[in-house]
């Protein structure tokens, strides 16, 4: 007998089979969450981690939360340092990615591919002072970890994958990191960051009062609020005061003052780049800000008066401080290093010589054992070779993309990298890579959404 078709709305009986599975799987969860809940954890996030990888625009969304929010100071219990397992994870999501838009007959050179050139150069300088192929590999391992995410960023904002939403998504995700950052700032604890810990160097207690969100370190927390609002304030959508606002905030409580100067020069680029500098609802919105900060600063509750005290203590005696003595030391330091002759000028001083000189010497001042100035290390390791090819690349990507954003983002970005080492630390890269994919998405919307031309903008008056 024919089965009759069944009617629209009408319920369906139940498989057994669902609740067969169903059922094993609550038994099995009951299991692992009693024996070890741990390992519970863990299959719940590759549970996530899949479902995340499953698309190629939610593998964007997947490389950038890993890239921007999984903190590099933390260890659950990884086998390696968390920097390599965050910098190892977003490469392999890249190739995956790169895998899933994989075309036969498509080229394979692309100008994505230009970030390639700075890790191939600095094989090149240092085989000149070859000091063994580990030395060489953990040092130019993480520029071609960022070259690779760079070359698929590229490659999926110029396929029309929609980065621009995800740009906004993740600055919008600074409204909850900002109030855990209020939070951090209020107990004078980092949740989970303080137990798990590489190093008490990167804790609350180190931080003196500064917020670190999850990124887990207060300078790298205070890219991510520039990135923010940078995103908000470039891209707009709807409601993009608030995500401007909590970043603004985040950037405060992060206490760096490397994002605060890098975060200056962005928003004076957003300003030259308006065709009007000076009107009537700017000047009274500044003025509205300001009088609203004045009376928070005079009146308002104790964390306002905290977060204002925070600021003023950074602010105080910035050349003179402990950290800017400590800093023209270590500028003192590599440059002897880098004269010393032509050769260390021209090559630098060999993969890993930074690292090498801070074991062997050091500096004792109680301060981070590295040059913090990320072109000086540069330099250092590999020469002004690999220096000046680096800068060219960041020179080439601020002239051709037509982004404001972006460009935005990126002087930004190559300002904040003048007060610290950027390379293993991926939330800080994290923001240049995404300015990159920024840039190249809006290079395929109308005009308008871009860098007004300045003839256009002549024309338009």
């Amino acid at each position: 007998m024919p089965h009759l078709p069944t009617l629209r709305g009408a319920s369906r009986p139940a498989d057994p089979s669902v609740a067969v599975v169903a059922g094993a799987a609550a038994v099995a969860v009951g299991v692992v969450a009693t024996w070890q809940p741990f390992a519970l954890a863990a299959v719940a996030v590759l549970g996530l981690l899949a479902w995340g990888l499953w698309t190629p625009d939610r593998l964007n969304y997947t490389l950038f939360a890993v890239l921007l929010l999984v903190p590099v100071t933390a260890d659950p219990g990884y086998p390696v340092d968390p920097v390599w397992i965050v910098l190892l994870a977003a490469t392999a999501i890249a190739a995956l990615g790169r895998i899933q838009r994989f075309q036969p007959y498509a080229p394979l050179p692309s100008i994505g591919m230009l970030g390639f050139a700075v890790p191939a150069v600095c094989v090149l300088t240092g085989l000149v002072w070859w000091t063994g192929p580990k030395d060489i590999v953990i040092a130019v391992a993480p520029l071609a970890c960022y070259a690779l995410v760079g070359w698929h960023v590229v490659a999926e904002a110029r396929a029309g994958a929609p980065v621009i939403r995800l740009a906004r998504a993740f600055a919008w995700v600074a409204v909850p990191i900002t109030l855990l950052a209020v939070y951090q700032r209020m107990s004078g604890t980092w949740p989970i960051l303080d137990q798990l810990a590489i190093s008490n160097a990167f804790t609350a207690q180190a931080g003196a009062g500064r917020s670190a969100g999850t990124m887990g370190h207060p300078i790298v927390y205070g890219t991510y609020g520039m990135l923010a609002m940078c995103a908000a304030v470039g891209l707009r959508g709807r409601l993009w005061q608030v995500p401007f606002a909590a970043g603004a905030v985040g950037l405060l409580l992060s206490g760096s003052r490397s994002a605060w100067i890098g975060t200056a020069c962005a928003l004076g680029i957003w300003y030259l780049a308006q065709p009007r500098k000076l009107t009537r609802r700017g000047v009274g919105l500044v003025a509205a800000f300001a009088a609203a900060g004045t009376v928070l600063v005079a009146v308002g509750p104790k964390p306002v008066r905290d977060l204002t005290d925070l600021v003023r203590a950074r602010l105080t005696n910035v050349s003179g401080s402990s950290s800017a003595t400590a800093r023209y030391r270590r500028t003192e330091e590599a440059w002897s290093g880098i004269m010393d002759g032509a050769g260390s000028a021209l090559f630098g001083l060999g993969p890993e010589a930074h690292v090498r000189f801070f074991q062997q010497i050091g500096i004792s001042d109680g301060q981070a054992q590295a040059f913090d100035n990320s072109y000086l290390t540069l330099w250092y390791d590999f020469g002004v070779v690999a220096l000046l090819v680096f800068v060219s690349i960041l020179a080439v990507v601020l002239v051709k993309l037509r982004s404001l954003t972006a460009r935005m983002l990126i002087v930004g970005f190559a300002v904040q990298i003048w007060f610290f080492d950027f390379y293993l630390w991926p939330a800080a890269a994290g923001a240049l890579l995404l300015a990159v994919g920024i840039g190249a998405a809006e290079s395929l919307r109308p005009v308008d959404c871009r860098l007004p031309d300045p003839a256009l903008t002549a024309l338009r008056r």
